[in-house]
């Protein structure tokens, strides 16, 4: 985000302060609620969470807010779409519509433990139930436990609704009714749009380390609001170049450079991710370059060139392709054809024409 939005003193975005002013004066800030997945099972996404957000702040920070809140019905074929509280896809979709099978901001079912038939609960309170802040609602009760803090701490902005009276939905679902749209995404885990509202309130996002880089044990995501919000930087990556935020895309793509060494580089350069993403790839490569007599890069080299030969990795002939120009380019330059005398292609054969003979000379 450009540096004239932030507070100078507090490095807070000024939109933030608007915001909390107005929450202040008792207005309801938050008139658009975001359902994301937050769990993946061995075939599909499951248990979608809430977040609470302002068009106004949304439509500020993204040509993409802009454009998605000028329409005033989603098209279904989007990754975005508005929902009502029977649809179908609250009870989860098939992992591969979801469109990042591998996303580490989704919870596994190996870390949680989750009952086979969950039952709805309401959160008790007085005064209409203002408590509920919908920015950690899940439709399984054994998630309850460490959210509970977001429907008393009315300071996160992000999730907290000052009105309406709340109703028990299907699925398990808390509602405020007090108005707003709803919105389910459908492609980017819960965890993952948290930091990116985050972000775009405060001005701060945190990354986990790479699942490549080391253990990280459960991968269970607090909602403690005392505690920054983190993601991993991938997801932020794929997330950020979608609705074209420049600067996160880049703290994203900073984190995952850092996070990337001579131990897990092959890891990463034969990922699926890295395979979407050109910038990624090219660093890798560089990386690779760079790398290439540490001990871990002499012993899997092999291996991987190996899977590449067996078609094993949809990007294996780019990987292939970029490593031999950097060869080329560091050991070879002065060697290399400049644009003035490089050698031409040789010209196409020419077409039959009875009027030339099979040498293509024309015949007199």
């Amino acid at each position: 985000m450009p540096s004239s939005i932030f507070d100078s003193s507090t490095g807070t975005p000024l939109w933030t302060k608007a915001l909390l002013r107005e929450l202040l004066l008792g207005k309801d800030i938050s008139n658009v609620r975001f359902h994301a997945f937050s769990r993946r099972s061995n075939s599909r996404v499951l248990d979608p969470r809430v977040l609470n957000a302002n068009t106004t702040l949304l439509k500020s920070s993204s040509e993409y807010f802009a454009d998605l809140f000028s329409l005033d019905v989603i098209p279904s074929s989007a990754a975005m779409m508005d929902v009502e509280t029977t649809d179908e896809i609250f009870d989860g979709i098939n992992l591969p519509d979801y469109g990042y099978e591998s996303d580490s901001d989704l919870e596994d079912d190996t870390d949680i433990t989750v009952s086979s038939a969950p039952e709805p609960y309401v959160i008790a309170g007085s005064d209409g139930d203002n408590k509920d802040s919908g920015a950690c609602i899940s439709t399984t009760p054994s998630l309850e436990k460490g959210c509970n803090s977001f429907e008393q701490n009315i300071s996160d902005a992000i999730g907290s609704s000052s009105e309406g009276t709340m109703s028990l939905q299907p699925h398990g679902m808390l509602w405020a009714l007090s108005g707003g749209r709803y919105i389910f995404v459908k492609d980017t885990a819960f965890q993952t749009w948290y930091c990116l509202l985050h972000f775009l309130y405060m001005g701060i996002v945190e990354f986990s380390p790479l699942r490549s880089s080391g253990p990280r044990g459960s991968k269970r995501f607090s909602c403690n609001t005392s505690q920054t919000p983190t993601c991993s930087a991938k997801s932020m990556y794929r997330l950020a170049t979608k609705l074209n935020i420049n600067e996160l895309r880049d703290r994203a793509f900073a984190s995952i450079r850092s996070n990337i060494d001579e131990n897990n580089l092959l890891q990463e350069l034969a990922s699926g991710f890295t395979g979407r993403y050109p910038a990624v790839l090219e660093m890798e490569l560089d990386l690779l370059l760079q790398k290439i007599a540490s001990a871990p890069i002499v012993e899997g080299l092999p291996k991987l060139i190996e899977r590449i030969s067996q078609k094993e990795l949809s990007h294996g002939s780019k990987i292939i392709a970029g490593f031999y120009t950097r060869i080329l380019r560091k050991h070879y330059s002065t060697y290399l054809p400049t644009p003035t005398t490089a050698v031409r292609s040789p010209p196409e054969p020419a077409r039959d024409d009875p009027a030339k003979s099979s040498w293509g000379f024309s015949q007199w």
